[in-house]
């Protein structure tokens, strides 16, 4: 019976020899694998195609009035959302002329970070991650990565959002 249906398998797969099967010299060995790495190239076009698309034609985000010129006083802040409604940010005076805004979601675990007055630091309670308010670069914990800063406009009316400031080496971020 096993006889008969090899038999049957034999006839239908195309009249392949079951005895030599399993043979491949070199030549048939490097055409295969040519035709292989043909096929995962040709394969990796949409993937780069995507990628290159998504970092040039990335919108712009909308202008957003945070708050008036006077309104925080040295060393308050003011928590808002930029640029979508599930993206918080935070604004800090720290002199009289002199803001700063970050997103407040740390870079290790996206645990809400908060501005420490006392301390003169942007502080992660989750892990005890520590973050300059100057740069947004890590100064202690378990983050790898600065906090993302908000691009600030002032204008006669107040302080404005205006974009994201890229992170260097992590533009994609």
């Amino acid at each position: 019976m096993w006889k008969r249906i090899d038999q049957f398998l034999k006839r239908q797969a195309l009249n392949i020899d079951r005895e030599q099967e399993l043979y491949m010299n070199r030549r048939g060995f490097i055409g295969a694998s040519l035709a292989f790495l043909g096929i995962c190239f040709v394969g990796s076009f949409p993937f780069v195609a995507r990628a290159t698309r998504n970092g040039r034609h990335e919108p712009a985000a909308p202008a957003l009035r945070i708050a008036g010129l006077d309104e925080l006083g040295i060393g308050e802040s003011k928590p808002f959302l930029y640029p979508h409604d599930n993206e918080p940010a935070l604004l800090i005076r720290l002199s009289e002329k002199e803001y700063r805004s970050y997103h407040i979601k740390c870079t290790h675990l996206g645990c809400p970070v908060y501005w420490d007055q006392a301390s003169g630091k942007m502080t992660c309670p989750c892990h005890n991650g520590f973050f300059n308010v100057e740069d947004g670069s890590v100064l202690a914990g378990p983050p790898q990565r600065p906090l993302p800063a908000v691009r600030l406009d002032f204008r006669k009316d107040g302080i404005y959002a205006v974009g994201m400031k890229p992170i260097e080496g992590h533009e994609g971020v």
